[in-house]
């Protein structure tokens, strides 16, 4: 099926540069870290409104937001950035298993070439803090401690000196790397009945609050022609 978010690579690269331009702050999310962001945000417990995610892209402070050069500019970034999250969206609805995080390659003095999903994990666990009590029940699964585990070894900001040698290596690093897809997958089915749950709730409140109040001496909605109250109001009060 195609997925109409889906970006090409050269989009995907504009999207990179601006990140890394002289327009952006030294704190703002290169590109692997924002998918990691984005990816949370995608299959998290809640669901968050731009203005919520939006400013952590740029950084820490409002001084960090891009001196964008123009309006057009502006439209095209974000809308770059929307499109990447919503291909995210789409991707996990359609086919999980097909998801490609955008990880790091490095390329070290072996000249080897190592993936590395440290900044990707680092961005997955900035949207966590985002809303970290609605991930509570997950960090309390205790099937979680495998699925976040790589997570954590490389994003977290705070490990213990034990866990440090555990991601010292580039080679350790691509393991866990590896190991991040498969557990992403898990992440997004334990939330997604509690996502549906959620949705159904809201849904039953919205219908619930627009649905007009029908008074006692208002004409019946059924058409009999009676008053409410000596018609459908009558089983209403039997019941």
């Amino acid at each position: 099926m195609n997925n109409m978010f889906r970006m090409s690579d050269d989009e995907i690269d504009q999207l990179d540069q601006f990140l890394m331009s002289e327009f952006t702050s030294d704190e703002t999310m290169m590109i692997d870290s924002l998918d990691g962001y984005l990816t949370a945000i995608a299959i998290g417990p809640v669901t968050l409104m731009p203005s919520e995610w939006i400013p952590g892209i740029w950084g820490p402070s409002p001084e960090d937001e891009p001196a964008f050069e123009s309006v057009e500019q502006t439209q095209h970034i974000f809308n770059l950035v929307f499109r990447h999250f919503n291909n995210i969206v789409s991707t996990f609805e359609r086919d999980p298993e097909s998801i490609a995080p955008l990880f790091n390659i490095n390329r070290f003095d072996d000249h080897h070439e190592y993936l590395d999903a440290e900044s990707w994990a680092h961005g997955f666990m900035r949207a966590i803090d985002l809303r970290r009590s609605a991930w509570q029940p997950l960090f309390d699964d205790a099937r979680s401690a495998d699925w976040l585990r790589p997570l954590y070894l490389l994003g977290a900001d705070d490990v213990s000196e034990e866990d440090e040698l555990l991601v010292r290596s580039p080679a350790q690093r691509e393991q866990l790397s590896e190991q991040i897809p498969d557990r992403i997958v898990s992440i997004y089915r334990y939330w997604l009945p509690y996502r549906h749950a959620v949705h159904e709730r809201h849904l039953a409140t919205t219908i619930q609050r627009t649905a007009p109040k029908i008074g006692r001496n208002d004409q019946c909605p059924c058409s009999s022609g009676k008053k409410f109250k000596k018609c459908c109001g009558t089983a209403s009060i039997l019941h």
